[in-house]
């Protein structure tokens, strides 16, 4: 399948003779050339919609046309929505019973967003929207159907049921769009979306976008909509691609929150997103977070529909500043001015990294994108630098933990500001009423409580500020009782003595390359780099076994935590096969074992394969640490099926 870019003929077609196109380059200035109606282009024009993003310059031509298929490697934040969503509302303007487009999402925030967008594109009575998703009241969305809607949107779980119970009719669907298809298939939803795909008749128009183009999904494209052309944006230019500074700490695993506490409190106004890797260490990190004083909440697949949407609303008006996720949680949020992105644990590939990143440094502002690694993962963390340096253009930065010194200036001068805004523009006692706002407001702050007169002036001073009668008399008194000094003393300690403490902060253990370097010098010296630190750490050979690590090209066996296993199926490329308790005879199939090998393990359903299903039983490949995960999550969680690593003596 060939991948195209923005300067198809399609494209060309409708910039021939128009003035306010670039056919050299494919880029489009204005909504106009592409037909649409009046009431659309003002809708536009009212959302600052003044012209398309290259995504909309590619897709918009061949959607307005009246056939093809559109494929189309998009990534997220592109104006994808815009770029589907503007032909349904231009085209679908007349009411009728049976939805005539259906569009697929992976998640329920990503499904509301996406009806949201729509919605606020339409400027007429028709097309109708509903979305339709898990968590919701079912009755409520089939009375929405029953009322008639011109589009569907949904998640493929709910749209399945909503079929099989009879109530959504697909036989008039003219449009079929996947959003995040490549998520879809991280999820284990590819086997209903086939399904849904083969219930809609022939006829109808594909289009689906997807950040990456794995081979079940060229699969997909090939066996029901045949050989088409792949289109792709041109590679984003420098200002598009997120500006975030990235950075990542090696650290032993018991340092890790020590660490994100003096990252938060050294930003000048943390408000991020934390990324772990199941939704066991979502909930322990966040509860653990607000134990240590921090407003933070956890949001994982497991959260009802109510509690998620009241978590995010927390979130987006900043009553929350930390919101611990899975990758899967968090797809479809888009919040704005976030300021940092923590890894808490790593991705599995350099897709969601670039994915997990891009949340922060947006609409010109920086962002920074912190992560948090093991010493056993620094390979994997170098490897993951020198793919960011070739796809955005910046390494990821080796640093250290900061240290306390440092964020105790910082709190400290976080706290200045904060009393100095309070303060607001006082108004110098020789100036006029008429002196600007906030001019000499600093100065005056200060020297109004510190300096050295008799009670009576700084009563005065207090006067003739603008504090409500109650604050004034305590401030009156305050002074009178303590003097200035001592006063102002008293209020910083009783309003922020626990943050300026620094024994508040633990010790962190220090890695440098230095200390890897000697750790593998000379293959009969290993462990000589090590002796006599001041750290300690599992050691085996002399390099640090926090996590267990497969070894290269296999070997006789696989380790299980932390040790080899006489017998055991060597893994192939870093992963290992495992034995799951669920088979047939519990009613389950491949798509129940992918969903809790992901849940347990925290990895996308696409790194898990060779599933083999048996009667009461299971096995599946995945990678080594996400197996090591799901054992542990196995052993340590009740009500789980047996997840153990599959030796020759396994039954089968």
């Amino acid at each position: 399948m060939p991948v195209l870019f923005a300067d198809n003929d399609i494209l060309l077609n409708y910039m021939t003779n128009n003035t306010e196109s670039d056919v050299s380059t494919g880029a489009v200035s204005a909504f106009s050339v592409f037909g649409l109606s009046q009431d659309v282009l003002s809708c536009l024009e009212k959302k600052g919609f003044s012209a398309p993003t290259p995504i909309q310059s590619i897709a918009l031509p061949r959607l307005m046309a009246d056939e093809g298929h559109l494929i189309v490697r998009a990534r997220t934040g592109t104006g994808k929505t815009a770029a589907f969503g503007i032909p349904l509302v231009e085209k679908l303007t007349t009411a009728g019973h049976a939805p005539r487009a259906l569009i697929l999402t992976p998640t329920r925030e990503l499904c509301l967003q996406v009806s949201r967008e729509i919605a606020s594109l339409n400027p007429r009575p028709s097309p109708r929207i509903t979305a339709v998703y898990g968590g919701a009241s079912i009755r409520t969305q089939i009375l929405d159907l029953k009322r008639g809607v011109e589009i569907v949107v949904g998640t493929p779980g709910r749209i399945m049921d909503l079929m099989e119970r009879k109530v959504l009719d697909l036989c008039a669907v003219d449009w079929f769009i996947l959003d995040e298809a490549d998520e879809m298939l991280d999820m284990g939803f590819f086997e209903d979306v086939e399904k849904i795909l083969e219930a809609v008749k022939p006829e109808r128009r594909v289009a689906l976008f997807s950040a990456t183009m794995p081979e079940p999904i060229l699969r997909v494209v090939r066996t029901h909509i045949g050989e088409v052309d792949i289109l792709e944006d041109p590679a984003p230019a420098e200002d598009e691609k997120p500006a975030v500074d990235q950075y990542y700490l090696v650290l032993k695993r018991e340092d890790k929150l020590e660490a994100l506490r003096r990252i938060i409190d050294q930003a000048e106004d943390f408000y991020g997103l934390v990324f772990c890797a199941t939704k066991v260490e979502t909930d322990e990190l966040a509860r653990r977070l607000v134990e240590s004083g921090y407003t933070a909440e956890a949001i994982h697949g497991d959260l009802s529909q109510e509690a998620r949407e009241r978590t995010l609303r927390r979130f987006r008006v900043q009553h929350t500043k930390i919101l611990v996720a899975t990758d899967v949680a968090a797809r479809g949020l888009d919040i704005e001015r976030l300021s940092h992105v923590i890894n808490w644990n790593l991705p599995n590939d350099k897709e969601t990294y670039v994915h997990r990143i891009g949340r922060t440094g947006r609409a010109g502002r920086r962002g920074k994108a912190v992560s948090l690694a093991l010493p056993a993962e620094r390979g994997r963390m170098k490897a993951l630098s020198h793919s960011m340096e070739r796809v955005l253009g910046s390494a990821i930065v080796w640093t250290q933990v900061p240290s306390v010194k440092s964020v105790m200036k910082a709190l400290r001068r976080r706290i200045v500001g904060e009393v100095m805004e309070a303060a607001g523009p006082l108004d110098k006692p020789d100036l006029s009423n008429e002196t600007l706002p906030g001019e000499g407001a600093a100065p005056d702050g200060e020297n109004v409580l510190i300096q050295d007169t008799p009670p009576a002036a700084p009563a005065e001073e207090i006067q003739s500020s603008s504090l409500n009668p109650y604050i004034r008399k305590v401030c009156t008194q305050l002074v009178e009782e303590l003097g200035a000094e001592r006063a102002l003393e008293a209020i910083i300690t009783a309003r922020y003595g626990e943050h300026l403490d620094p024994s508040r902060y633990g010790t962190v253990t220090e890695f440098t390359e230095e200390d890897f370097r000697q750790s593998f010098q000379k293959p009969g010296r290993r462990g000589k780099g090590f002796e006599g630190r001041r750290f300690e750490g599992r050691r085996r050979e002399g390099a640090f076994e926090e996590e267990p690590r497969v070894p290269r090209g296999g070997g006789e066996g696989w380790r299980r935590e932390g040790r080899f296993e006489e017998g055991s199926h060597s893994p192939q490329g870093g992963k290992t096969r495992v034995y799951v308790g669920l088979g047939r005879g519990h009613g389950a199939g491949a798509r129940e074992v992918v969903s809790l090998l992901m849940r347990a393990g925290g990895v996308p359903g696409r790194l898990i394969d060779s599933i083999e299903m048996k009667e009461f039983c299971a096995f599946a490949t995945l990678p080594a640490e996400a197996a090591r995960r799901a054992c542990s999550f196995s052993q340590n969680s009740s009500g789980v099926p047996s997840i153990r690593v599959a030796t020759d003596k396994t039954p089968r």
